[in-house]
């Protein structure tokens, strides 16, 4: 169901009831089709609407100034368009073009419809109370509502090292669970990066959640297992042939010994050539695919160029003949933790260093509704030096993840204002889980932990929170979003202790 949100701040209505009928009898008369699936939240509260619209969302949002009294800098309808869009931000809980203002006809009319302006809202009309009135206002919102029907549906996974794929298995697994007649693996475009390439790969490949979990946790089905030996190959080679040329340099008295020390040290601690087979031997198996241009649906893999660092996507045209699991082990190059991957002689690293996720580019492709996974959240304490007393990984990491989370919540606030009739439902790791995933990015130990808790928390917050939203959404492209008959079983948040530290039984 759409919903629209009416707020009623003047006092030609004093009755909402009165207001929801007539506005019902019009989106009847003019769209018989369309009416049933709208759900109209009609209030003269100017707290009761803003708390429903930031907590609910809404597909349209009228503000009915008929009827208003006092200076125009006292107007209730004024007030909420502030509250909801203030000056400095680019969008808030519904777009600015979304929002529609109603004021009678005259000079105040014109004097709000002025004040309205300035937040760049979709417009302002002004009319009567009659019944004709009530069916202009109605076919400016069926405007509105039909821009967002229809399109495609993207599924964006960012990075996060082992502990953040797993977390994105774990969230995906949750969405999976109120989507009983749609597997995920027949959304239309697939974006990954990183970590999120291997989890993109696996779903472009037609496996369903269940199949991923279980291969890459036991072995079970078309997957093998994910050893702690295939993540985790140490960069030998690299640190033998290093040092061989330094110690011929050395001898040859070549450079500042200093700097020809320096260069001893490897471009990161794994070779990721374990890693890179492990991809190639699963997307060589009978009925999978390692070829893009070969996928069902599209999938793009970000990477970064490591010498030009230019974001380049594999899948798009131009890089869609390197084969899938090159580009994987490219995007996943996370510096300096795994060495980059040489693809036509060029060097590749982790896809996070220049793009997040890759929303653009799935809206550029015909996206409506934009699933976006990104489990590089920093932890938030408030214990002084509770960061540095975990050592050098976890202050790096923390670093890192801070630069990537302020970019990505910077452009997914860009993203709402460019892309106003595209819903983007983010999900981000919550207390539990940023726990668990503080700190080094190859929590190998933690994994089986880590994707039953991203699984159960995903549940819950769906259940408390965003259940509404994300089920108006699915129903704009025709699929059920819904609670499942079966339960999720005896699944308990019981891992961490209140201290934050993981209780392993």
């Amino acid at each position: 169901m759409d919903q629209i949100a009416y707020f009623l701040s003047g006092r030609t209505f004093p009755v909402p009831s009165d207001a929801e009928r007539a506005l019902c009898d019009a989106a009847r008369h003019v769209s018989p089709a369309i009416a049933p699936k709208v759900t109209f939240l009609v209030d003269n509260s100017l707290p009761r609407v803003l708390a429903s619209v930031r907590s609910l969302g809404a597909d349209a949002l009228v503000i009915d100034a008929r009827g208003e009294e006092g200076p125009v800098e006292s107007s209730p309808a004024l007030s909420l368009l502030q509250s909801l869009f203030p000056e400095h931000d680019l969008e808030g809980p519904v777009a600015r073009t979304q929002t529609w203002l109603v004021t009678d006809p005259g000079p105040r009319g014109l004097e709000l419809s002025f004040q309205a302006g300035q937040r760049r809202i979709a417009g302002t009309i002004a009319v009567g109370a009659d019944t004709a009135a009530w069916r202009e206002i109605w076919r400016l919102m069926e405007a509105t509502l039909r821009r967002r029907y229809g399109g495609k549906i993207a599924i964006c996974l960012a990075g996060g090292g082992i502990e953040g794929g797993f977390y994105e298995m774990g969230v995906l697994r949750a969405l999976q669970h109120f989507l009983p007649d749609y597997p995920l693996s027949n959304v239309d475009i697939i974006c990954g990066i990183s970590v999120g390439s291997i989890i993109g790969s696996l779903l472009a490949n037609g496996l369903s959640l269940d199949e991923i979990v279980a291969g890459m946790k036991h072995g079970e089905g078309r997957l093998d297992k994910l050893g702690r030996l295939t993540a985790f190959d140490p960069n030998v080679g690299e640190l033998v042939r290093r040092i061989g040329r330094t110690t011929a340099a050395l001898l040859r008295r070549r450079g500042h010994p200093a700097q020809t020390l320096l260069e001893t040290i490897p471009s990161a601690a794994f070779a990721g050539g374990s890693l890179r087979n492990y991809l190639r031997r699963q997307l060589n198996k009978p009925g999978m695919i390692d070829d893009f241009r070969n996928l069902p649906h599209k999938f793009f893999v970000g990477a970064t160029d490591q010498d030009t660092a230019e974001h380049v996507v594999f899948g798009t045209e131009g890089w869609d003949h390197i084969p899938i699991h090159k580009a994987v082990r490219a995007s996943a190059a996370l510096s300096p933790f795994y060495a980059p991957e040489v693809i036509e002689g060029r060097y590749y690293i982790d896809g996070a260093f220049t793009r997040t996720a890759n929303i653009r580019l799935a809206v550029e492709h015909g996206a409506t509704l934009v699933i976006v996974i990104d489990p590089l959240v920093p932890i938030a304490t408030e214990r002084p030096g509770y960061v540095a007393s975990k050592g050098a990984v976890m202050g790096s990491m923390q670093g890192l993840k801070a630069m990537i989370h302020g970019r990505f919540g910077r452009a997914a606030h860009m993203f709402r204002a460019m892309f106003p009739y595209v819903s983007i439902h983010a999900f981000h790791p919550e207390t539990a889980s940023m726990r668990v995933m503080a700190g080094s990015p190859m929590k190998f130990f933690y994994r089986l932990e880590i994707e039953d808790i991203s699984f159960t928390e995903t549940v819950r917050a769906i259940r408390q929170q965003r259940f509404p939203s994300l089920q108006r959404a699915f129903a704009r492209h025709g699929i059920a979003f819904v609670e499942p008959e079966h339960d999720i079983g005896n699944i308990k948040l019981d891992m961490l202790d209140e201290a934050g530290e993981i209780v392993l039984g």
